[in-house]
């Protein structure tokens, strides 16, 4: 079993959804003992800064953080004004989430997968340069600036997330154009982990690795559990979906231990579970923070 302190796992939340009580699920977060409490950047549902300075208002302990911000969609100027302002608004609990982005609006909608990543390295530069400019208002209250978490699987993210960002989120899946996933392998995840360290320690860095859950599964037959999920990833045999630290299946105590042993292979310290498991995952959380 792992020798890494509990209290070295952060665990937040994401709450993807048009009509969140974001006061209400926000205190039930910081109730269950979540780190996080965060939201994405999608069309269709509420915009993402609003609903973090309301889930801050509702809450004392808990950081708020965009997981992950559509780089596509935004002009990076614009995207630094809503980041400062945010941060002061939430008493500087916030963390920063970008990403390519998986889907657009009609006017980005020729950005080729090449011209977004592009565009993510233009952001990352902008908001390093205004977020950390005292000349620049209005500024964020943490500093230099908010943390900053590049959302990565495809080798040009890769690279950016390893040289650029405080915290890289692996999101364990490849994404086509206009929505939907497929897992990647363990393996090909280990590869990705091990790119992305290598590059890092090269510049003298070591970023955070984080990685979002796509699902959480509560059982006492693992093996079972794992195969009835195979028709979201056919290309997977029921011993990789079990291998996989985007999938946390088995009871309580299986799924602590599952993410230690995520811990030892991977170096994953961060994990975000979606809100629909909300309560399913909280248990786990304790088991956790005992060590």
């Amino acid at each position: 079993m792992s020798g890494v302190p509990g209290s070295w796992f952060r665990v937040g939340v994401s709450v993807i959804a048009h009509d969140a009580d974001w006061p209400a699920v926000s205190r039930e977060a910081e109730r269950l003992g979540y780190d996080t409490i965060a939201t994405t950047d999608h069309l269709g549902i509420t915009a993402p800064f609003p609903s973090l300075v309301a889930a801050a208002a509702a809450t004392s302990r808990p950081r708020v953080a965009t997981y992950l911000t559509n780089t596509s969609l935004w002009d990076p100027e614009v995207l630094a004004r809503e980041i400062a302002g945010t941060d002061r608004l939430t008493g500087g609990r916030l963390d920063v989430g970008l990403h390519a982005g998986q889907t657009g609006t009609t006017a980005t909608a020729g950005l080729t997968p090449k011209d977004k990543v592009a565009r993510l390295a233009a952001t990352v530069d902008v908001l390093d340069r205004l977020l950390t400019d005292p000349e620049h208002t209005p500024r964020p209250v943490q500093r230099p600036r908010p943390r900053l978490m590049i959302g990565a699987n495809e080798p040009a993210e890769l690279e950016l997330a390893a040289l650029r960002a405080d915290t890289v989120c692996f999101v364990g899946a490849h994404l086509p154009e206009g929505g939907g996933f497929t897992l990647v392998s363990p393996d090909e995840f280990a590869r990705q982990v091990e790119t992305v360290r290598v590059r890092a320690a090269e510049h003298g860095r070591a970023p955070e690795l984080n990685t979002g859950v796509k699902k959480v599964v509560i059982t006492d037959d693992r093996r079972a559990a794992a195969q009835a999920l195979r028709p979201i990833a056919p290309h997977l045999s029921a011993a990789q979906l079990l291998e996989l630290p985007t999938l946390l299946i088995g009871t309580h105590q299986e799924i602590a231990d599952q993410i230690r042993g995520i811990h030892d292979r991977y170096g994953v310290t961060s994990f975000m579970i979606l809100a629909a498991h909300l309560h399913d995952f909280a248990p786990v959380i304790p088991l956790l923070r005992e060590g």
